[in-house]
């Protein structure tokens, strides 16, 4: 049967306050942080849903005409801002790749 002692703090083996989670600032932040980058994927797949439910192809030339300028505007910042996005994980090394079909 196994014996069990104490670990003098500092001393060898594993300790529980080498496996419990940081606290303070550090900790905060990297909640933070983590929060952040899950808020930014659901908005991106908010703005992929928001996209879908757009659908110019039943609008008439007169509507379509009126609203050219606005519509060009927001599809040039959507695609600077995708590519913007796309190049920075790019830049890392990263590829990005289509989803396979079901």
């Amino acid at each position: 049967m196994r014996s069990i002692t104490a670990v003098p703090a500092g001393g060898g083996g594993s300790s529980f306050a080498a496996r419990a989670k940081p606290t303070g600032p550090r900790a905060t932040v990297d909640r933070l942080r983590t929060r952040d980058r899950i808020e930014s994927i659901a908005r991106l797949r908010a703005a992929v849903r928001a996209l879908g439910d757009v659908d110019v192809s039943g609008w008439d030339d007169s509507t379509l005409t009126e609203h050219l300028d606005d519509l060009s505007r927001a599809l040039c910042g959507l695609d600077a801002e995708l590519s913007r996005v796309a190049e920075s994980v790019r830049a890392r090394g990263f590829r990005i790749d289509e989803p396979l079909a079901a």
